[in-house]
This record gives structure tokens, sequence and C-alpha cells, in this order.
């Protein structure tokens, strides 16, 4: 019996580091990526994540998006983020429409993304509508909650047409060109 419980133990240790579909996975390049970035080392993470880039993987489009505003591992670009946080958002990925809320509302003591000298003009209505839209598909409690305490500061500087125009444009949307699926790990 013991040889069976020792077994066992070796056994789960030896498969618990190398999970597949989870920040461990050892054949994903996507979870190296996410690794090596939260090491600080952010050009190794971009060596890994560049490829799925080309490849039209949103999970890795937000994260370059991220090395390429905060000049970390990438040049800065504020023009290559915004185009990146575009795509992935139009691919129904909620960080990313999270963040082009942040980019469209400008409300510096309420967002997270603060960008100077982007040339996103301040929208209410579409800064509205990519956080109804990331509201929608929002997995973690962190992205809820943020999601929520934007859209109660942002519904009170709108008037009742603009929160309307907002809720007919999230109605009619669709991903393009599809939905990219974003992962779930936890």
């Amino acid at each position: 019996m013991r040889r069976l419980v020792v077994a066992a133990s070796i056994f789960w240790v030896s498969i618990s580091g190398c999970m597949p579909n989870t920040y461990y996975s050892i054949d994903d390049p996507y979870a190296y990526g996410l690794r090596w970035h939260d090491r600080g080392n952010y050009d190794q993470a971009a060596k890994y994540w560049d490829p799925l880039v080309e490849n039209g993987d949103c999970d890795a489009e937000v994260w370059v998006a991220k090395l390429y505003f905060l000049g970390q591992g990438k040049p800065q670009s504020n023009d290559k983020a915004l185009e990146l946080w575009h795509k992935a958002a139009n691919g129904n990925h909620p960080k990313a429409q999270a963040a082009m809320g942040d980019l469209c509302y400008q409300n510096e003591s309420v967002i997270y993304i603060h960008c100077v000298g982007c040339t996103v003009k301040k929208d209410l209505v579409q800064a509205y509508v990519w956080y109804k839209l990331s509201e929608k598909s929002a997995r973690y409690d962190a992205e809820k909650g943020y999601i929520e305490s934007v859209l109660k500061s942002i519904t009170l500087e709108m008037s009742k047409e603009q929160i309307e125009a907002g809720n007919k444009a999230v109605a009619q949307w669709q991903p393009t060109p599809k939905d990219c699926k974003p992962r779930n790990w936890w």
C-alpha cells in the first residue's frame, strides 16, 4: 500500500508542473511568454508571443500591445499598441475591450490605461460600448469589478440619448472577423 501511495504521489508531482492549458503548460508558447513577462524579461516574452500575434492569437495581441505601450521588450509605440488592442477587442477579448474603453473614455481619475499623445479622441459613447462588451465577456472577478466601477462613472457623464445609442451599438455588435476565443485558465 505504501508503494502505491508513493507511486501516486510521484505521478501527481510529475504532471502537476506541466498541466496543459494553464500557466504552467510546457507546450504553450503563450504560457512561456507569460512566465517570462512575470519575471520582468519582456524581450524573451515577446519572442514567444510575436509568432502568436502573426497567427491572430488575441491573448498574445493584448500582451504585445502592452509591451509596445510601455516600451518593454518592444520600442514604445502607442500606434502599434492601439492597433493590436483594437484588433483583439474586435475579436471579443475582454481585456482589449476594456483597454479600448479606457482610451476612448480618458477620465484620468477612473481609468487604468492613461495614454499621453495617443491619437484616440475622447468618445463617451464608444467608450461605453467597449466597456459594455467587456462586461459581457469578462471572466475574472477583477475584470468584472473594474468594468462595473468604470461603467458607473461613465454613465454619470452621459446623456440618456448617448446611453441609448451605446446600448443599440452593443446589441448590434458582432466580433470581426470572428470571436477569438480568449484563454480561460483560472
